[in-house]
């Protein structure tokens, strides 16, 4: 019984955390640090799949229980239902164990809701997953993101990339020492691993992959970077002798990538955020960036002389559309109106760095947002040399970039 006692504490935690997340707005990584910081490595790892899966596949479990509901459950009822059925749905957990746990971890809550949430799930565990969903649901989208992309791209397109979104991604990193020598190390661990077609830096590896026991890491070998994020710091035209702006620099990796790529340089990173500088100053120590100085500035009023820059990287906030394979809480944390505000904020940003560029230098402007209010819609007036936006796929990101000649 101990162990069921245990898997039920790791399930009353995930109630916890997906109420954070989908009632309250907050972040999953922030809330999973938070809550799962006490537990040991294995029901840390269930945990967060229990959690990021939900997330990762939220309309068609709803969709999947509901059929057995006489009236909407109560917050902490829904959670535990959703739980229960990506369980029995995604995860190889006997059924009993998975209906009898979430049971056990609902009476923490609402005791009166056990009798509802054992019967909903026994009858989860008796059918068929719904075959007849919604587009919306199928593609695992809120139904305004599902529309706005549909009609951006076309249905055929959305319907194309949206099973990425349910998968959890391949870890990428960017190695800065010798790639192939590095990947015969990592193979003589034990550890698949394979190239990446998208950058001469770029080694994917399986999901899960313990970051810090890869070799070299305390010697600054690599750092971990979507392969769609390292395009977009190779697209950047500047020149290796001048000054170069990294603009919302934390937490460092495109700065590094920007450091090895243009080693006589020399590359301000600069942050807004004080809570972000301690790891920024980290991560630029161990990957031995020796060309890079740190500012914490606003990039809307940057201390700097004006038409001083030979070359700025603007990683600008965004609404993370591109990552939801990654972050899948991003869908539940913005809507039409704060992809809107943050379109503003990023075109504020844009304008306000493009006065920093020397005349006939380049801006790289990037975001891992696939929206076009977010993308190519910042075009006007300005001069884009070449452009990009990518769909996720299973070997990157979605992600934007556009170079900009000032």
């Amino acid at each position: 019984m101990a162990l069921n006692r245990q898997s039920a504490s790791v399930r009353i935690l995930a109630v916890q955390a997906l109420q954070r997340v989908l009632e309250k707005q907050q972040k999953a990584d922030m809330v999973l640090d938070k809550l799962g910081g006490g537990l040991d490595a294995r029901d840390r790892g269930l945990l967060h799949e229990l959690v990021l899966g939900v997330l990762r596949r939220f309309y068609s479990l709803e969709a999947d229980f509901s059929r057995f509901l006489k009236q909407k459950p109560d917050a902490e009822a829904r959670m535990s239902l959703l739980i229960g059925s990506y369980q029995l749905r995604h995860m190889r957990v006997p059924s009993h164990a998975a209906v009898s746990e979430c049971v056990e971890a609902i009476k923490v809550f609402q005791p009166k809701a056990a009798g509802m949430v054992n019967a909903v799930l026994r009858k989860v565990s008796a059918s068929e997953a719904p075959k007849k969903l919604k587009p919306h649901q199928r593609a695992e989208l809120p139904k305004w993101l599902y529309a706005s992309w549909r009609d951006a791209f076309s249905q055929e397109s959305v319907q194309g990339f949206a099973p990425v979104l349910q998968r959890p991604p391949h870890l990428c990193v960017a190695v800065f020492v010798s790639r192939d020598q590095w990947l015969v190390t990592v193979h003589a661990m034990g550890i698949e691993a394979w190239l990446g077609e998208h950058s001469p830096y770029a080694v994917l590896l399986p999901s899960g992959t313990a970051v810090t026991s890869l070799p070299g890491f305390e010697l600054g070998a690599f750092t971990v970077m979507d392969q769609a994020a390292q395009m977009a710091v190779l697209a950047l035209d500047a020149p290796n002798d001048g000054v170069i702006l990294d603009v919302c620099a934390a937490p460092g990796g495109k700065t590094a990538l920007l450091s090895h790529r243009f080693p006589e340089a020399h590359i301000i990173a600069i942050e807004l955020n004080a809570k972000r500088i301690p790891r920024l100053k980290q991560n630029i120590s161990r990957l031995k960036c020796a060309n890079v100085s740190i500012l914490q500035a606003d990039a809307l009023y940057l201390p700097l002389l004006s038409a001083s820059a030979d070359g700025i990287f603007l990683d600008a906030p965004c609404s993370a559309s591109g990552v939801l394979r990654r972050h899948p809480d991003a869908k539940f944390l913005h809507d039409q109106a704060a992809v809107d505000a943050l379109a503003q904020t990023q075109q504020r940003i844009l304008h306000a760095c493009i006065q920093q560029l020397k005349p006939n230098a380049h801006l790289l402007y990037a975001v891992c947002s696939i929206h076009p209010q977010e993308n190519e819609q910042h075009g006007d007036h300005l001069h884009i040399t070449t452009s990009q936006r990518i769909f996720p796929s299973d070997s990157h990101d979605g992600f934007y970039w556009a170079n900009i000649v000032k």
